[in-house]
């Protein structure tokens, strides 16, 4: 009998991907009221404030990227749009060590998710609502609920190991160039502040006049090195103290130790190029092969996938197999394995076999959660310490 593959719907359109054969931007506004003439001696003219010394920007905000680059660790709370003009603006709450490790938390339509971030690897957890609104799917999207899964910027919004570390973050901004050569003294939030404004429609930088510390940015694209776009951000920063960085660190690893190893992969939708085929000779001895794809067609990275078959007659009993392998996105991977019943007769037996199989993904590797941990063990002590330690991104973890 030909192979058939049996599909059942969910909202958004996706696929479950089981097989069977058988074989014979946000803007604020404000206003405000005139209420002297309420107060004693109202309607009178005040003296003019003396007006603000010019404070050049250059020299101002020179320093304090150099402040910034030198965080062990920043907080970073407010919103981000995966692009310019996006209609999707998610709040976001993150915590960045100048490794890249991150915790913390983003919102989209009005659902909250986890992120992690550890070794050049980003990772959300949410439930089920946060995926179908991404448009996400995949062979093991059942799995996704409540779990880690190994995700892309795009999906989180944006990169936090390389648009936030603090070293990263303070390169990005340093190339920007400036649109005014004096800051303008601005009340931000009842804290005094220098706002420097940068070439661009909507970049600026608040300095704290006291601190001198960045404040709050507002950039419209924030590209990573290397990259072609970034994110839009209007962030507000602060530099994390020892009990913060302590407490990131000790919760990504305990992750990582704990959870990471049973999460899946939304990098890239993995599904069935055609139909698998399943062929049985003397044994029975059966076979099933196929070959999977990227199928949504705008992957990133290269993702781990496994292949699970079973084998099953009523008589006989089952027989499993399984295979697995690299996907990189826009490219296909071959599967196949083999199962033997090896069942030695006298007289010749005529054995009808079912076969399914189920695809799944791995969002870490047994040898990449050692990886990680070990560089983690690593990025820790360095940053306590007061220098991290150049972190090698391999070409997949380039695209998360």
């Amino acid at each position: 009998m030909a192979p058939v593959s049996h599909f059942r719907g969910r909202r958004g359109g996706r696929a479950a991907l089981a097989a069977t054969s058988a074989v014979a931007v946000l803007g604020l506004t404000a206003c405000s009221i005139d209420l002297s003439n309420l107060r004693p001696g109202g309607g009178e003219e005040e003296p003019s404030p003396e007006p603000a010394e010019p404070v050049a920007a250059a020299p101002l905000l020179e320093s304090a990227l150099a402040d910034l680059a030198a965080y062990p660790a920043l907080t970073a709370t407010g919103q981000i749009a995966e692009t310019v003009g996006s209609s999707e603006v998610r709040d976001a709450s993150l915590t960045v060590a100048d490794t890249g490790a991150t915790s913390g938390t983003i919102r989209a339509n009005s659902v909250e998710a986890d992120v992690l971030a550890a070794d050049g690897k980003l990772f959300i957890r949410a439930i089920e609502d946060f995926w179908l609104d991404q448009g996400v799917f995949g062979p093991d999207f059942d799995d996704f609920n409540e779990n880690w899964v190994r995700s892309s910027a795009a999906q989180a919004g944006l990169n936090p190991s390389s648009t936030l570390a603090p070293p990263e973050l303070s390169a990005i901004l340093s190339a920007i160039e400036l649109d005014s050569e004096e800051a303008v003294e601005e009340n931000l939030d009842g804290t005094l502040t220098h706002r420097v404004d940068l070439a661009g429609e909507r970049n600026q930088i608040w300095i704290n006049a006291e601190t001198e510390q960045i404040q709050r940015i507002a950039i419209e694209e924030l590209v990573p090195e290397g990259a072609e776009t970034g994110p839009q951000v209007r962030l507000d920063l602060a530099e994390a103290d020892t009990a913060a960085v302590e407490e990131l660190y000790d919760g990504v690893i305990a992750t990582a130790e704990e959870d990471l190893t049973g999460s899946r992969d939304a990098r890239i939708e993995v599904g069935w190029d055609g139909n698998p085929a399943m062929n049985c000779e003397d044994g029975p001895n059966c076979t099933w092969s196929g070959t999977v794809r990227d199928a949504g067609g705008d992957g990133s990275g290269e993702v781990t996938v496994r292949m699970d078959v079973t084998f099953t007659n009523a008589d006989i009993g089952e027989q499993t197999c399984d295979d697995g392998g690299t996907l990189e996105a826009g490219s296909t991977l071959d599967l196949s394995c083999s199962a033997d019943y090896n069942i030695v007769s006298s007289t010749q037996q005529t054995y009808t076999i079912d076969g399914e199989a189920q695809l799944s993904t791995r969002g870490l590797t047994g040898g990449q959660q050692e990886d990680m941990l070990a560089a983690l063990a690593e990025q820790r002590e360095a940053t306590l310490a007061g220098g991290a330690p150049a972190e090698e991104e391999s070409e997949e973890d380039e695209g998360n």
